[in-house]
């Protein structure tokens, strides 16, 4: 494995943001009226594997789909910058070795990360500190772009920065949720925070 730098980290994932974020625009509505489609959670391995190439990670949390698509849509993206890819649920990563960077992504309910991410981050808190990694959310607050909606999404981060500090992200993605009337996870007791249904 080789090391990669947080440079190299960023210039292999320039234009991940726009990318997903045209997706998301373009790709799926905010709210979908109707039978729920069956709910997919991507996980593949995309690149040159001959290659010599960086190795990256994207380990996602969801409920509902949207987070997976947008860690699909982060897979492809690094995958044409010349990365190999490997887009994985977080609960089925067991060996990050292998691994020069990671992107980690959840989706986000009661303003909160889904309870499996911060725990994958805590339990491999030492190996994530010496790579680079970055963060990427899915959550309603930012279906309407502004600072304080920004600043709103960035805050359900601060329970994992704090909880494990020596994990330093080099950057955080925050992408609008999708809210789909006719899922039936969208069926909660009024209090949840559908951001990513």
């Amino acid at each position: 494995m080789s090391d990669i730098s947080r440079r190299e980290f960023v210039t292999h994932s320039a234009g991940i943001t726009g990318a997903v974020a045209g997706f998301m625009t373009l790709g799926l509505p905010l709210a979908r009226v109707g039978e729920a489609a069956e709910i997919k959670f991507p996980q593949s391995s995309c690149g040159n594997r001959k290659a010599k190439a960086p190795k990256f990670l994207v380990a996602y949390a969801s409920r509902c789909g949207s987070t997976g698509g947008v860690a699909e849509t982060i897979g492809q993206s690094l995958c044409h910058n010349g990365a190999l890819v490997d887009v994985r649920l977080i609960n089925g990563v067991t060996d990050l070795k292998s691994y020069e960077a990671v992107i980690i992504g959840s989706a986000i309910r009661s303003d909160r990360w889904l309870p499996e991410t911060p725990s994958f981050v805590e339990e491999n808190r030492q190996f994530l500190s010496g790579i680079p990694v970055a963060y990427f959310m899915t959550c309603l607050a930012m279906s309407h772009a502004s600072k304080e909606n920004q600043g709103k999404a960035l805050s359900y981060l601060d329970p994992v920065i704090k909880a494990v500090p020596e994990v330093k992200p080099v950057d955080i993605g925050l992408f609008a949720g999708v809210l789909d009337y006719g899922n039936p996870f969208s069926h909660t007791n009024g209090n949840e925070n559908k951001d990513e249904l």
